[in-house]
């Protein structure tokens, strides 16, 4: 732990897993910060949990103005959300969700540290966070993932606190499909295929299934052979599994063959990438990245990203006369509500018409 000064205030810096905070020491008293400090190395030497809190009661008390406490806030939120029944996420959708929450209460104690309880969060500082993540660069989803994080956590709180209203509604950015990748254009599609083929790894075959289905690299990659029906898959994309919506796809004759290919190695289609995708992280995360498959075909840096083929196969639909609905119901657009639920049995063949023909 290190000691030093913002200002008037003293505050501590410290690593937690190799990942570093800062902590303002709420205090202009050098003697007072170092008891703060002081504390907090004797609560990590107490014998049980109970007396490591006793001591920590000393630092982390409600604050003046009453309301729940940003850093008590998170352990709030669980414990309301396993009481109400509502903490069926998987592990990795909590630890993301913890990241979020991480992100935003680092940012508050550098930029609006006076700011200290849930209720206390307003439309204006949400704002302001907003700002700053796209003034980071993060993309589109990844700003839309955050902030929707933040609300369902602010929606909880609000459970047990009438005062707590919710500041990140309407702040998440729209999420368009077109801002994560351009489609691929024929010659271009033509490269990427031949590359994908000489990099390996099960490229080949993971393109061919996104280029004709118009799935998500997130479905694709955790396809299972027990979603395939005959020549139809059947699944719930990631997408639309809190809305329960199914989508039955036909699989095209490129497609189908691509499929038969595959030699069966458990119940993924393609095991590293399903795992490389559910993990998020360790060294398979880089060695399976599509910017591989982009840098062999000379594409890379051009606004191609694996979600381009989604982007292709929309557009080879379009540029195929499939009507707009067809297309909506084929990639799941909700925008129209005449394509809400898109995996009615008996556009099965309208739907397989249009895919061929888009194929071509």
């Amino acid at each position: 732990m290190t000691l030093y000064k913002r200002g008037k205030m003293w505050w501590v810096t410290y690593q937690v897993d190799g990942v570093r905070y800062q902590r303002s020491c709420r205090t202009t008293s050098r003697k007072a910060a170092e008891l703060w400090v002081q504390n907090i190395k004797t609560a990590r030497k107490m014998p049980s949990f109970a007396d490591a809190v006793e001591v920590l009661r000393t630092l982390y008390r409600e604050p003046d103005e009453g309301g729940i406490a940003i850093g008590h806030a998170w352990t709030q939120y669980t414990e309301i959300a396993s009481a109400t029944g509502k903490d069926a996420v998987s592990p990795r959708t909590l630890r993301e969700r913890r990241q979020q929450f991480d992100r935003f209460a680092s940012w508050l104690a550098r930029e609006a540290a006076t700011v200290r309880t849930v209720e206390g969060v307003t439309g204006p500082i949400a704002a302001r966070f907003a700002a700053r993540l796209r003034a980071d660069g993060l993309k589109t989803q990844t700003r839309r993932n955050i902030i929707g994080g933040l609300s369902t956590i602010w929606r909880m709180l609000g459970k047990v606190s009438a005062r707590v209203s919710n500041p990140w509604t309407d702040l998440a950015p729209r999420d368009t499909d077109g801002v994560v990748g351009k489609a691929f254009t024929p010659e271009d599609e033509r490269q990427v295929l031949a590359a994908a083929e000489s990099v390996g790894k099960d490229w080949l075959p993971v393109c061919i299934l996104m280029r004709h289905t118009g799935l998500r690299y997130a479905d694709v990659a955790r396809l299972k052979w027990s979603d395939i029906d005959g020549d139809v898959i059947r699944l719930t994309p990631s997408k639309t599994k809190r809305h329960n919506i199914q989508v039955a796809i036909p699989l095209t004759a490129v497609a189908r063959a691509a499929v038969r290919k595959l030699d069966r190695r458990g119940d993924f289609l393609f095991p590293a990438h399903e795992d490389v995708w559910t993990n998020r992280s360790g060294p398979g995360y880089a060695a399976l990245n599509f910017r591989e498959v982009l840098r062999a075909a000379g594409l890379d840096g051009k606004g191609y990203t694996i979600h381009s083929w989604r982007h292709t196969a929309a557009t080879r639909l379009a540029e195929s006369g499939a009507p707009i609905e067809t297309r909506k119901r084929i990639l799941g657009h909700r925008e129209d509500l005449t394509a809400e639920r898109y995996d009615h049995a008996e556009h099965l063949d309208e739907v397989r018409a249009a895919m061929e023909a888009a194929a071509k």
